[in-house]
């Protein structure tokens, strides 16, 4: 997660040099984002149905040996359309293991370590905020290529691993010797009959809405930080290790906090609080005490992302697969929208309009999981 997780956010820091790399403008970079994000998007609404009748294990091995190739092809893109390219496939090949960790959880934990156990998940990618984005922007101070070598080399010692140390996770007919051809659903016929749940529809549309808002702010705080305080690259890479920590700090408090405090007190703190900090961000002074900001920002960040995925892999015991993939989805389709539509809100209104964004979209992820949905139990992932 931390190796998907640095090749997400890498690019965030790099725009300002990948802008001028490739000779094109703000908006035109940020598709650096939004295709890895549109790739991710259109597989895992087809890979999680699917790896719900699969051995995850083998699922996520043929996901992180594409994953590697394409984040080692990035760091030979000759053109801007080779970039894109190749950050499509990178996105694509992701979908294959994200969803796979998050469906593995509940299978390898007893019910009392789950919510611990998504929030050492989510720390993963928080780490790659606190170590991998950071030291990418090092590493890109003397070539832009050198974090996808990175990463993509890492990534091919991953797949070692998953080969040779994870244990197989075979779907529940499978272990039942029912076999896996024989109790194959339709895909578009999982994604009905989940959405069909109480409370599904509007949960995922409010995971949705939440996250366009996360990934608004974080596709361009990097130009922010480069066109306002007059940031370099290295700088704005120890900026993401004060967010990265951060979120890890959130992700870590996620499953401790869920033992003490009811699930809505969470939500409650963390929207509105996310809230107001995100409408303030434009307007802090010094890059110190954005700093400080920062660190708040995403650590409520980092508690209510686990959170929400417990709530979200409690709805069902036998498509856990599918929703991690349509929560994934939902995930990425924001990124994409984000990284395109918060472009033009940049141009036009500069990163007040942004963040402003962000604000009115936690608003609203509140009302869908807090004021209308009720109460939420989650206790039994705690």
């Amino acid at each position: 997660m931390s190796l998907i997780g640095t090749n997400t956010f890498i690019i965030s820091p790099l725009l300002p040099t990948l802008r001028e790399l490739y000779h094109v403008s703000t908006n035109q970079a940020a598709w650096l984002i939004g295709t890895y994000a549109l790739g991710f998007a259109l597989t895992a609404l087809v890979a999680g149905p699917l790896s719900d009748n699969r051995n995850r294990k083998h699922v996520m091995a043929f996901g992180m040996l594409g994953f590697a190739l394409s984040t080692l092809a990035c760091a030979f893109a000759p053109s801007f359309a080779a970039m894109l390219f190749f950050r499509f496939l990178a996105g694509t090949f992701s979908a294959f293991i994200g969803p796979q960790v998050w469906a593995a959880i509940p299978v390898l934990f007893p019910p009392a370590r789950i919510g611990k156990a998504m929030g050492i998940v989510m720390a993963g990618l928080s780490v790659s905020q606190v170590i991998g984005v950071p030291i990418g922007s090092f590493l890109s101070a003397y070539h832009w290529s050198f974090p996808f070598l990175a990463v993509g080399i890492a990534s091919l010692g991953a797949f070692v691993l998953i080969i040779r140390k994870l244990p197989d996770l075979l779907p529940p007919t499978a272990i039942a010797g029912l076999g896996t051809n024989n109790a194959r659903v339709a895909i578009f016929a999982r994604y009905m009959d989940l959405l069909r749940l109480p409370q599904a529809s509007r949960s995922f549309i409010g995971y949705f809405v939440f996250m366009t808002g996360v990934y608004a702010v974080f596709s361009f705080y990097g130009v922010w930080l480069s066109d306002q305080y007059q940031q370099s690259v290295t700088q704005i890479g120890l900026i993401t290790f004060v967010i990265g920590l951060g979120n890890t700090v959130g992700s870590l408090l996620s499953g401790w906090l869920l033992e003490r405090l009811k699930t809505n007190t969470i939500l409650t703190v963390g929207f509105l609080g996310s809230a107001l900090l995100y409408l303030v961000l434009p307007y802090i002074p010094g890059v110190g005490f954005l700093q400080v900001v920062l660190f708040f920002m995403y650590c409520f960040g980092g508690v209510l992302v686990p959170v929400l995925m417990g709530y979200l892999q409690s709805l069902s015991d036998t498509s856990r697969g599918t929703i991690s993939s349509l929560a994934n989805a939902c995930m990425y389709i924001g990124t994409f929208i984000a990284s395109s539509f918060a472009g033009n809100l940049y141009s036009i209104f500069g990163f007040v309009g942004v963040s402003t964004f962000a604000t009115f979209t936690f608003l609203i992820a509140y009302l869908l999981f807090v004021l209308r949905t009720g109460k939420l139990n989650v206790t039994s992932q705690a």
